[in-house]
């Protein structure tokens, strides 16, 4: 990995935490314009950095901090996050799609605010 990489994983790590501190969700577009985040095909590399971290979290079972980041459509994370959760396996399929994310995503705040 090379220092430009770096550099915008500490600082989307940066403002992650921050996010998280205040409970606040950010955006995916707002989270790769506070990492500068390097075109092109930045919202994917943020998605893939989000998803390496959710993964971390997991192992280290902790609350995923990648739930802090939502859809400015739909103010919750993107399905993405979702099927990763369920890859991870800390997410079954066994409510309708659609109310077990919004259930999923509010524990995960919930957890991620409690955490600290």
């Amino acid at each position: 990995m090379n220092d430009a990489e770096t550099s915008w994983q500490a600082r989307a790590e940066i403002a992650l935490l921050a996010a998280l501190k205040t409970a606040q969700p950010i955006s995916y577009d707002a989270l790769a314009k506070a990492a500068d985040v390097p075109s092109p095909h930045r919202i994917h590399k943020l998605t893939l950095w989000l998803e390496h971290t959710m993964a971390e979290d997991v192992a280290a079972d902790r609350p995923m901090r990648a739930t802090i980041v939502v859809s400015r459509l739909h103010n919750r994370p993107a399905r993405g996050f979702f099927e990763t959760a369920q890859r991870l396996g800390v997410l079954a399929a066994e409510l309708p799609a659609e109310q077990q994310n919004d259930w999923f995503h509010t524990q995960q705040i919930a957890a991620c605010t409690a955490f600290g």
